[in-house]
Order: structure tokens, then sequence, then C-alpha cells
């Protein structure tokens, strides 16, 4: 089980630092233990933004689980442009817990489970954008 976990956390590493769009990756912790693998990391992108990731994860029968996460995107002014996370707030979201801020901390919107990957993913198509 902990070599599952193991493994997931050097895939979340390595994809980081070939990230085309990644200029700095500080890894804060990553840890396995008592079944589950954790991390907290940030990700000083080529737009000078800040990616902080955060995420907790379990082997389940069914695989690979996160159990907790936090993206938080920020402009290198400090101000959010979006942060995905499960916190357990927001009651009156329909996908409870899982939401989305965007621009603004009071700004929380449904939002569909998510990974590092599919942020990274996110945010690429955003970067991509003619401005």
């Amino acid at each position: 089980m902990d070599d599952a976990l193991e493994q997931w956390l050097s895939r979340v590493e390595a994809y980081l630092l070939a990230w085309t769009y990644s200029r700095q990756i500080t890894v804060d912790y990553a840890e396995t233990g008592n079944g589950v693998a954790q991390y907290r990391c940030r990700v000083l992108l080529v737009d000078n933004s800040l990616l902080q990731c955060v995420e907790r994860a379990r082997v389940e029968p069914e695989g690979l689980q996160i159990e907790r996460y936090s993206f938080h995107w920020q402009r290198a002014d400090g101000s959010l442009i979006r942060r995905w996370d499960n916190a357990p707030y927001h009651r009156e979201i329909s996908s409870f817990p899982h939401h989305i801020h965007v621009g603004e901390e009071s700004h929380v919107l449904p939002h569909v489970a998510v990974n590092v990957f599919q942020v990274l993913e996110n945010i690429e198509t955003v970067l991509a954008e003619p401005q």
C-alpha cells in the first residue's frame, strides 16, 4: 500500500518539475505513513503567479482516493485567481464539499472534485489564452 502512495508522490513531484509553466518548486513536505500520503508545495509559474498545492491521499479497495485538497492560485501581488478545495464549508453549494473560489474569497461556485493534474491542465488553458 505504501508503495502505491510513494509512487503517487513521486509522480506528482516529477510532473511538477517537468511542467512547462513551472519556474521554481518548493516542497514544504511530502510524507507517507499510516496508509496515507500527503504533500504541500509551492510552484512559481512563468508569469510570476504562485500555485500552492496540498493533497492527502489514501489507497482504498477501489484505488487511490484523494481525501483532502487545496490548490490556491494567486497573482504575484497576492490577489486570488482561483482556489479549488474540499474544505467542509459552503454547505449551500450543490457540489459540497467540493467548490472553487474565483477572483475573491466570497465568490464561491460549485465544482467537481479535482486533483493536481486536473488543476495544472486548467491553469495551462488559462495561461495559453492570448492576453
